[in-house]
């Protein structure tokens, strides 16, 4: 119904979230504001059209911290072509959010520098990702597990790129089809040994510490050196 997705929580960003795990942070702490389901957050300040994976890292982190289903982006959303339009200018501004809430929010997991498994899932990877995460690769050779998952529509245009190829030569494994909290995560732990765990999803770490992990949150190039090095740094 219209009404019910008329804008009730107004957020001002006071800052360009720099990488993916900057956009799940957002989501995270947007979720946490709205708080329930009937919620709906109108975000304003954003300053060019984001990515489809920097859109699919806010939405899956605002879900997985908030339970929220809707939210508008001021000028890029389909409804939200001004704040007026969503009913978002008689709301005063919740929140605003800068670097620093950014970073305080990414700090609350960062617990461990040392990390026992990398996982990039939750949400799964789109070709650009790993693509991107290829490129991190080459010429590494992994200390820790490394698992990237993707979608069965995904995996085989990541094969025919050579994208897998090099993220396992680097000691990387490359998984489509699941999703790794719903893959027996605990059970996993408990037979691997691995705890501390590193990944660039907001979404992921909210969920992992139920599982029995320290999960911690971090750029994909921060994650793919500790795959390397056996830390954070």
């Amino acid at each position: 119904l219209d009404e019910h997705r008329r804008a009730s929580v107004r957020v001002r960003l006071d800052c360009a979230p720099s990488d993916l795990s900057d956009w799940g942070a957002l989501g995270g702490i947007v979720g946490r504001l709205a708080g329930n389901y009937w919620q709906v957050p109108v975000v304003e300040g954003i300053d060019r059209a984001p990515t489809s994976d920097e859109l699919k890292h806010f939405g899956a982190a605002m879900a997985s911290f908030g339970s929220t289903p809707l939210f508008h982006l001021v000028g890029f959303t389909p409804e939200a072509t001004t704040l007026s339009a969503v009913g978002g200018e008689s709301l005063a501004v919740t929140r605003r959010i800068g670097a620093a809430e950014l970073r305080e929010f990414k700090e609350r997991y960062a617990e461990s520098a040392e990390v026992d498994v990398i996982v990039f899932s939750a949400p799964q990877l789109s070709i650009f990702e790993l693509r991107d995460l290829a490129q991190l690769c080459l010429g590494r050779k992994f200390r820790r597990p490394l698992l990237a998952v993707t979608s069965p529509q995904v995996k085989p245009d990541c094969d025919r790129f050579g994208y897998t190829e090099r993220i396992e030569a680097a000691g990387g494994t490359v998984l489509s089809g699941m999703c790794f909290y719903q893959s027996y995560a605990r059970e996993i732990s408990e037979s691997k040994g691995w705890k501390r765990l590193a990944t660039n999803s907001a979404k992921l770490v909210n969920i992992l510490g139920g599982y029995g992990y320290t999960p911690t949150l971090a750029t994909m190039e921060a994650c793919v050196d500790a795959a390397e090095s056996g830390e954070l740094r």
